[in-house]
């Protein structure tokens, strides 16, 4: 027998973790038990606004309310109290959730709800910056002149399977997060409840200024490289000869000579120059802590006044093509056997580490930040405000290299784009801004 369906006018509440795969793959005990007591403060809420829980489905909740205002107050409650409960706690201990909101018509089936209403709310839930609340144009609606919030517009949104774009605004409130959303529209938490918060768009948002993302790119550089210097002396000295130890450092080496050949003496360019050859044997010794030996050679050009032609002209140009074609330089050898040796470079394991480090760091260890980007108050963010993902991490460090290739104009970029993103940003689809807002 075919029942008819049976439909309503809800408020449409979805909810859910922010990263909750992530602190899974962290601390499972530790994530679970507090997706527990997520779960009784925002039951209590709901509760508390006479609404009622549909449905949990893993760390998500869907819930609905006969009242849109209480809807409305019950998400920014609990976004205040799991706000206050987060405030303190190191990162991988936080649990922030992302809230939708709208009104809709719905059907009900036993104690579930369907349909586009539903959809619309999953919807705005995934476009919500952490700790944040977006509702839609029918909410705000309803409330606009019944809740001393602010409510900033950022846009009409396109739902998955729903033809028309949706307007949706972000609810602004104490304790509201200033961070970016989908639309790269940021807002300025609400002061005193009633005040309106401030919406500042992409021109105004605190995304991180050239100089100051120039600083942190010098410092991580830096850091990099006394990285590289520490990885390099540690391999030779566990290893032996398996990396070459090149400039900048070669300067502060001691180096002691332990075989001096005698020079050699040959006359090039038809008599008219004179070249001597000085090979001998150096060991280099680094801080005490690795120790490398080369075989150095220095050619010496000169004219030779006795065959020299009257063009003197002519005898420059012979020996400056000599020393273009000369071989003076060190080269790394077998202490032992005194044979040459081929090895990746100092430079080239600090390049490497660079990329890694960064990659690393920005994609897992620190959630977007870097030594460099934590000192000067810096933070990279997907461009939807979510933390990048370890992939997004090595692609925009990878595609530095474009950057370097357009004659650093990929960096200068910063100055004149919408979002200051460089070409590497893009390419990720990554945007980098300030921990802190911009006053104004």
């Amino acid at each position: 027998m075919n029942h008819a369906v049976r439909r309503k006018l809800t408020t449409i509440f979805c909810a859910d973790v922010v990263g909750y795969s992530r602190l899974m793959g962290v601390d499972e005990t530790g994530t679970l038990k507090r997706l527990k007591e997520c779960r009784e403060l925002v039951a209590a809420f709901i509760d508390r606004h006479r609404g009622r829980v549909v449905s949990w489905s893993g760390d998500a909740v869907l819930a609905d309310f006969a009242s849109v205002v209480e809807a409305v107050q019950c998400a920014v409650e609990i976004q205040k109290e799991l706000k206050a409960r987060n405030d303190g706690k190191v990162e991988g201990e936080r649990m922030e959730f992302r809230i939708g909101i709208n009104l809709g018509d719905v059907m009900v089936e036993d104690h579930d709800i369907f349909g586009e209403g539903v959809n619309i709310a999953s919807r705005l839930q995934s476009l919500a910056a952490p700790g944040g609340v977006l509702i839609s144009g029918s909410v705000h609606d309803q409330v606009k002149n019944k809740l001393s919030l602010g409510f900033n517009f950022m846009g009409h949104q396109q739902v998955k399977n729903i033809a028309e774009q949706v307007p949706v605004f972000i609810v602004a409130h104490d304790g509201a997060p200033m961070t970016v959303v989908a639309s790269g529209v940021a807002i300025a938490p609400a002061q005193g409840g009633a005040k309106p918060a401030r919406v500042v768009g992409d021109a105004g948002y605190a995304y991180g200024s050239f100089l100051t993302r120039a600083g942190a790119g010098v410092v991580d550089v830096l850091a990099a490289f006394v990285a590289g210097l520490l990885l390099s002396l540690f391999l030779v000295t566990a290893f032996g000869n398996v990396i070459e130890i090149d400039d900048p450092v070669i300067p502060f080496a001691i180096e002691k000579t332990v075989q001096a050949d005698s020079p050699s003496i040959e006359i090039a360019a038809g008599g008219r120059v004179v070249k001597t050859t000085q090979r001998s044997i150096v060991e280099r010794n680094f801080f005490g802590l690795a120790t490398q030996t080369v075989r150095r050679t220095h050619i010496d050009l000169t004219v030779n006044r006795n065959a020299s032609s009257a063009d003197h002209a002519r005898d420059a140009a012979d020996v400056a093509l000599l020393k273009a074609s000369g071989t003076s330089g060190d080269a790394l050898i077998d202490p032992a056997s005194r044979t040459d040796l081929s090895r990746p470079s100092l430079s080239l394991v600090a390049i490497a580490t660079y990329f890694i480090m960064l990659a690393f760091c920005e994609g897992f260890l620190w959630r977007g930040s870097s030594l460099g980007k934590s000192l000067f108050g810096l933070s990279v963010l997907g461009a939807n405000g979510e933390a990048i993902t370890l992939k997004q991490a090595f692609a925009r460090n990878l595609a530095k290299l474009l950057s370097l290739a357009t004659a650093f104009i990929g960096f200068v970029m910063v100055l004149w784009t919408r979002r200051h993103q460089a070409l590497h940003d893009m390419f990720a689809d990554c945007i980098v801004v300030a921990t802190a807002p911009t006053k104004r």
